[in-house]
């Protein structure tokens, strides 16, 4: 064995042992810190299929073309270059061994190499210019030694391959142990024959010495990259590509409800109240900033950054668990933990959120931001009984009265009067095919019980045979458990339940956006599976089907239309089109957003702050008018009543109450039901 091969046999062995020791540490903190243990279905072909999308294919990538292309492309040719790569250290280690016979697959494998290579080189360039010279704002505090670092490793890794390609298109590197790619048509590497001539010939003893220290370099760098990655913002490199694999196999930012019978531990207040799956997600984060760059709250002037809470609580991680392993602490007891609220991660931030699943929806590694802010919410409501005051209010008012405000519980249904509703408060064996679940705000905003009385026309419109709960009905419970009290949020949810049990409810439809995401997506956890239809579905489904038909009015031709997507209906429950379909049954000039469908920007009332006062930088229903107003829209058409509270109170308080209206969907098609004409069978 030559003298070189014992030297880079030896460095290969101890860059592996290093890389699988930090590997060991990162397993080891997921696996051994975490109190709540969680385990998945297999459900294997979604897991495939998430896979191939966004891993292989970079799927999620693309949701921002420039950087996504540029990623797609570094990754695509990492992976071809992976056969190079073992080539490379298979015939550095044994000479006289080769992974690949001649032939059409090393010609392939080669060609590809070849090509990607140039490629590469071009998006580090790119890379370059977009950190340090466009100055993208979301790398903004992130493009430090370690992304300078990594970009002249590939860099320096694609330079070193040419390099050494035109020393062996030279003739020069012909039977010199290590060399690879010998004796290739000079058409399988065209861009290396290429450079080769197009730079002049060197030497053979000035080659024989650039051939080594190039060769040398070369296996440096590979090596550099197998310890250093592991211990750098670069491990998502492994990390990403198995939290896709794993990804949850539910609904995105959907929260695990607190068995209060058995566990002891409220929310998260330290490292160990998160799961192996979160500690996985706080690895795979690659720090590109897309999920802070449409954060609603960021975006309008808060210190929010959902990219520095998972960047922070990673920090935590790795500190504590390398003092663990230090000083043999049992975790049970161990003083190592601190509280991961105040410091890293501000209350202020955490209250901030809107749970809007914008940055969830944007992680190109699918990390779920929301539950974790969430859960760390619960710590202060349910361990200290700490939250912002309008939110203690609020939820005082829901335990008393079933709703966010103090209102007697026994008018919930007076917006109702003389619509001929059934109220199942007052008529408990009324027969009805469809719940009408309202919701509070509809029930109690004066604004927004426009909503249900136009959800009723339509109903009635149809021949559909429906009902409402009346003072039976009480608060989804989706505000108390985005503001952390998961225990009255659970109180309120077994009442509802309860209700819908002995009024034999299977079937609900509701026009709050919020109160379909937990009757649909949350209820089933506590043992009813309900088949919930948001208002906009089942309008565009009564459309389609000709149950009921709609006219256009003159103002149609005039009026200037666009939508705004509600966060829980869209991000939430890909409800995109229904509502669109709706629109163009009449809505002759129409324009979306800057900001729509997955993009959507938020109206600033999740996670609770429709309660709740907004006094840092700009409103994000502020924010949202201007869009509304940039394409010049006359009517801004909702889905939600917490986005028409939001918007409607923007349009006024920016002086567009003249020149703009807020309308919701139902509204729209409630004035233009076309009553004329015989009545449809049912």
């Amino acid at each position: 064995m030559y003298l070189f091969s014992v030297v880079l046999l030896v460095g290969l062995l101890l860059a592996v042992f290093l890389f699988f020791y930090a590997i060991y540490e990162v397993l080891w903190d997921a696996l051994k810190m975490p109190i709540r243990k969680i385990r998945m279905r297999s459900v294997v072909p979604r897991r495939i299929y998430l896979f191939i999308r966004n891993v292989i294919l970079q799927g999620k990538l693309f949701k921002e073309k420039g950087g996504g292309i540029m990623h797609a492309l570094m990754f695509w040719g990492f992976l071809a270059f992976a056969a190079y790569s073992s080539e490379f250290f298979v015939r550095g280690i044994d000479p006289s061994a080769s992974l690949f016979s001649p032939g059409l697959f090393e010609n392939v494998i080669f060609f590809t190499v070849d090509i990607f290579a140039i490629v590469v080189i071009a998006d580090v360039i790119y890379a370059v210019v977009r950190r340090w010279v466009i100055k993208i704002p979301r790398y903004k505090g992130h493009n430090g030694f370690e992304a300078a670092f990594i970009l002249a490793l590939i860099g320096g890794l694609m330079v070193t391959y040419y390099i050494l390609g035109v020393i062996r298109l030279d003739g020069i590197s012909a039977g010199y142990p290590g060399s690879i790619m010998e004796g290739l048509a000079p058409g399988v590497t065209p861009i290396t024959n290429f450079f080769a001539s197009v730079f002049p010939k060197i030497g053979p003893t000035a080659g024989l010495y650039l051939y080594w220290i190039t060769w040398s370099i070369h296996a440096s760098i590979f090596l550099i990259f197998l310890v250093y990655v592991p211990r750098s913002k670069h491990l998502h490199l492994f990390a990403a590509p198995l939290n896709v694999l794993l990804a949850k196999d539910d609904q995105p930012a959907k929260l695990t409800p607190i068995d209060f019978d058995k566990e002891t531990r409220f929310g998260a207040t330290d490292a160990r109240d998160f799961t192996w799956k979160d500690y996985l997600d706080f690895d795979s984060c690659t720090e590109c900033g897309r999920c802070t760059a449409n954060c609603p709250a960021n975006l309008t002037g808060k210190t929010l950054s959902p990219r520095e809470i998972i960047w922070d609580l990673r920090e935590v991680v790795m500190k504590e668990g390398k003092e663990l392993r230090k000083n043999h602490d049992d975790i049970a007891t161990s003083s190592v933990f601190t509280k991961v609220i105040g410091e890293p991660i501000l209350e202020e931030d955490l209250w901030s959120c809107t749970t809007c699943m914008a940055c969830v929806e944007q992680c190109p590694v699918m990390i779920d931001h929301v539950p974790k802010i969430v859960d760390m919410r619960r710590s202060l409501v349910l361990n200290e009984g700490k939250a912002p005051r309008e939110v203690l209010d609020f939820q005082r008012n829901m335990e008393s009265y079933g709703a966010p405000w103090v209102v007697d519980p026994s008018t919930r249904g007076d917006w109702a009067k003389g619509l001929d509703v059934v109220d199942l408060s007052k008529t408990p064996d009324a027969e009805f095919d469809v719940l009408y679940w309202v919701g509070c705000v509809a029930s109690y905003d004066r604004r927004n019980q426009e909503i249900a009385r136009s959800i009723v026309k339509i109903l009635k419109a149809a021949g559909i045979s429906f009902a409402i709960l009346g003072s039976q009905e009480k608060c989804s419970g989706d505000p108390a458990r985005r503001t952390g009290n998961e225990y009255l949020a659970q109180i309120l949810i077994k009442q509802n339940i309860e209700t819908f049990k002995e009024r034999r409810v299977q079937k609900v439809i509701t026009g709050c956006a919020h109160c379909f995401n937990s009757l649909k997506n949350e209820y089933a956890d506590f043992g009813i599976e309900l088949e919930v239809h948001h208002h906009t579905e089942f309008i565009n489904s009564l459309l389609a089907s000709g149950k009921i038909k709609i006219k256009q009015l003159d103002r149609d031709l005039i009026e200037k239309y666009t939508y705004h997507d509600a966060c829980y209906l869209g991000r939430y429950n890909r409800i995109f089109e229904e509502p669109r379909n709706v629109l163009t049954e009449f809505a002759e000039n129409y324009e979306e957003m800057e900001m729509n469908k997955t993009k959507g920007l938020c109206c600033g009332a999740g996670g609770g702050r429709l309660w709740m006062e907004e006094n840092v930088g700009q409103k994000v229903s502020h924010k949202r008018i201007e869009m509304a107003d940039k394409v010049n829209a006359t009517t801004v058409v909702t889905a939600c009543p917490y986005c028409m509270t939001m918007l409607d109170d923007a349009r006024k308080v920016t002086n567009r109450e003249e020149k703009m209206k807020i309308t919701d969907i139902s509204e729209l098609v409630a004035e233009r039901l076309d009553t004329s004409g015989d009545i449809m069978e049912q």
